[in-house]
């Protein structure tokens, strides 16, 4: 990764806070949001610089939308992920979800229909009248000049030219950017931005934006603190939705079987939503690691600066959340995740369509949970006052709850 970060963004505003992708998993990071502000002793906005990607754009959004008080705006978005159906989020009435496999079915038996082929497996429709119903996007404007909120970011990929791109909304200081795969262009940020960002790979429709059209933002995000940095994020506390602890090899006399669709689908998804994050904070340590050899008279003769990162990962196996709650999808979306070979074997997929209200709610409490024993570490962090973190730590204070 390039040091993009420290090449052209404004310096000193603080804290950053990036939410990273993971359909209904995203609920684990509204717990995280709600132990801060629990334990932050001030409704004033911790985090100047707000991102997000997927379903953390929908979560940032929300946030953003309410800096002017953000232990309000937290409990609102607690309420309404422990609201949620999946129908809320996209349909899965029995016409709508018979007609669209159906649809594929046809599609690949006879080569396609041109210009009807299908856009993606499922209709996000619900989801669109959802957030223009609860999130206002002029208040985003007015936090910016209340100065609740120094600058908003949401990260979409573009299947025309192959490109992350961050639109971010802040004050006329704020530059765009150009690097490698990836740029920044600041505008106002709608409704239309985040259903670009959370559209997932086949399974959600592109959403058109100007004259392309866009998928989810971490399809294409190599590099993930990129957008906090270049809007001048000193700290980046980062909220993830898989758990770092290895997964254990099937026993030795265990027959190995064939990975069905559904669980390749899976991995791809844990890839998507978590590999490039994790390997963006290590390329940040080792940067901070290099940059504290090199002596502090000679540290203004590079555009480098030291940006510390906090990243907060769930402390359970979402999955074998995910399983204990299955039975509360609807029945017409189980019907397609076992003819994906998504049911059964291991339930990654369902975890990230399940918008139920046990299993969010499950989410949030580890969320909440896992942020309340960091307390006094994540508070060092937001008020500046922690040790930088370096490769020596080993990921093993600052990476895992």
């Amino acid at each position: 990764m390039e040091r993009d970060a420290l090449e052209g963004g404004r310096r000193g505003r603080g804290t950053g806070l990036l939410l990273a992708g993971g359909g209904a998993r995203g609920a684990y990071q509204v717990g995280v949001l709600k132990a801060i502000a629990e334990f932050w002793d001030e409704r004033r906005n911790p985090f100047p610089v707000i991102c997000g990607v997927s379903v953390g754009s929908i979560n940032a959004a929300y946030i953003a939308s309410r800096a002017g008080d953000f232990r309000r705006g937290v409990t609102d978005l607690d309420q309404l992920w422990r609201g949620l159906r999946t129908h809320k989020v996209y349909r899965t009435d029995f016409p709508s979800t018979v007609l669209s496999a159906l649809h594929w079915l046809v599609t690949l038996t006879l080569g396609g229909f041109g210009r009807a082929n299908p856009l993606s497996l499922l209709r996000n429709g619900p989801l669109e009248r959802l957030l223009r119903r609860d999130i206002d996007f002029h208040d985003i404007t007015t936090c910016l000049r209340s100065g609740a909120l120094e600058a908003l970011a949401i990260t979409a990929s573009s299947y025309g030219t192959g490109r992350a791109m961050t639109f971010f909304q802040g004050d006329s200081s704020l530059a765009d950017w150009t690097r490698a795969r990836r740029d920044g262009i600041g505008c106002e940020i709608t409704v239309d931005h985040l259903l670009a960002s959370s559209a997932l790979p086949i399974i959600f429709p592109p959403r058109r934006l100007g004259g392309q059209f866009f998928g989810d933002g971490s399809l294409r995000l190599t590099s993930p603190l990129s957008p906090a940095i270049h809007l001048g994020a000193d700290r980046i506390l980062v909220v993830g939705t898989r758990d770092t602890r290895p997964v254990a090899p099937p026993a030795g006399t265990m027959v190995p079987q064939a990975p069905s669709l559904g669980d390749i689908a899976g991995h791809l998804l844990d890839l998507l939503f978590n590999d490039n994050l994790n390997e963006d904070v290590e390329r940040l340590r080792r940067i901070n690691r290099t940059l504290s050899l090199v002596p502090p008279e000679k540290r203004g003769q590079t555009p480098l600066r030291t940006i510390d990162v906090l990243i907060q990962q769930p402390s359970g196996d979402i999955a074998e959340v995910a399983g204990r709650h299955v039975r509360e999808i609807p029945r017409t979306i189980r019907m397609l995740l076992r003819g994906a070979g998504a049911w059964g074997s291991n339930w990654r997929v369902p975890s990230y369509l399940l918008f139920e209200p046990g299993y969010c709610g499950e989410l949030i409490d580890m969320g909440y949970t896992d942020a309340l024993a960091r307390r006094e570490e994540i508070t060092d962090f937001l008020m500046g006052t922690a040790p930088v973190s370096l490769p020596e730590d080993d990921g093993s204070q600052r990476a895992i709850p």
